[in-house]
């Protein structure tokens, strides 16, 4: 409760809702009251408030005394700071991600959330840390260096931050073939048709306004997802399809042209491993692997393998060779493991490619 200037009774009816700020326009995000909300139904309590302009405001909070068991085996643990911790607490991206999240499970996509504001932060969070795992940096230096120690599937970043703004993290990320490919949102207050073509133009996948919907920005990431995991299948199951169309930046176009190059130029050596295509691409091997699944959700060894059954395919429909002949041509030893693999991966036998 306060006796401060109150809230109209314009006011009165949105001031839970997510973004909104009083008519007096002072500063903030306007999520505060939306995340105290957020909070305190988890907890199957309600909020309210009371209060007249001029004259105030009360706030009330109504938990249940009464907790079966059931509520209580699911309850959810807050630990309240003091404001001066809140931002060294938040800061500490690597220690938010593990220790929030602790019963996520190592196989579901890896979000990056940029925001120097803790509000946002928290908002955006609380959103998605059932289906994500979750890193979270206030800047963009914060960022890169999440960037370059985790593997992370999609980046949700504001724009204006200090040190690094989020338009100049896109450029940078863009720039850099380790993590080119990573999906990239821009969420900010910005609105001008100048700043949405720069937010393009630096790379982003995404332009957001300020403020949103939150079923819109799931749906974002969600139709992001489908359509990349669609461009991945219709590569693998198609051997004309072109391998730069499962990439989404120019920097990974050129990354894919030169491992396909690679593995073509071996294609006939049984002994084309991931050891020698990473070497030839001067990349460890676990960034080789992160890359390529990122890329194509398949392993170093799959993309080998999905390159040489490409390449056969080609080399039968040209009906100049058989069956055994194009066999060892693309890499295989054994006929019959070619021929179990082609069926596999196209879904039909290779004498069925003879024209």
């Amino acid at each position: 409760e306060d006796n401060g200037d109150g809230i109209s009774k314009t006011d009165l009816k949105r001031i839970f809702n997510p973004f909104f700020q009083a008519s007096d326009n002072k500063p903030g995000t306007g999520i505060g009251l939306s995340i105290v909300k957020q909070i305190v139904e988890q907890h199957h309590g309600t909020v309210n408030v009371v209060s007249e302009k001029g004259k105030g405001a009360k706030f009330i909070i109504t938990l249940s005394d009464v907790i079966n068991e059931k509520t209580n085996k699911n309850a959810t643990t807050f630990e309240c700071l003091p404001q001066e911790n809140l931002n060294e607490e938040i800061a500490q991206s690597d220690e938010l991600g593990n220790v929030t999240q602790s019963d996520i499970s190592e196989s579901v996509p890896v979000m990056l959330i940029v925001d120097d504001d803790p509000d946002m932060l928290t908002f955006v969070s609380s959103n998605f840390a059932k289906s994500y795992k979750l890193f979270t940096a206030q800047n963009g230096v914060e960022a890169l260096d999440i960037l370059h120690k985790k593997t992370v599937s999609l980046i949700v970043s504001d724009w204006m931050m200090p040190e690094m703004d989020g338009a100049e993290l896109c450029r940078r990320i863009r720039k850099d073939y380790t993590i080119s490919h990573i999906p990239f949102i821009m969420l900010t207050a910005k609105t001008d048709n100048d700043s949405k073509a720069e937010s393009m133009d630096c790379g982003a996948d995404a332009y957001i306004e300020k403020p949103f919907s939150m079923k819109y920005l799931e749906a974002c990431i969600r139709n992001m997802i489908e359509m990349r995991h669609l461009l991945m299948q219709k590569f693998s199951s198609m051997p004309s399809e072109p391998i730069s169309r499962i990439a989404s930046t120019t920097v990974d176009d050129e990354f894919l042209t030169r491992m396909n190059a690679i593995i073509e130029d071996n294609i006939s050596n049984p002994e084309l491993n991931v050891a020698l295509l990473a070497s030839e691409l001067g990349i460890s091997r676990s960034g080789l692997f992160s890359k390529i699944k990122a890329l194509a959700d398949i392993t170093p060894n799959e993309m080998i393998q999905v390159i040489r059954l490409r390449r056969a395919a080609v080399l039968l429909q040209q009906n100049k060779y058989r069956i055994n002949e194009v066999c060892y041509m693309v890499g295989f030893n054994s006929p019959s493991y070619f021929t179990k693999c082609f069926q596999k991966q196209f879904g039909t036998k290779p004498g069925e490619h003879l024209t």
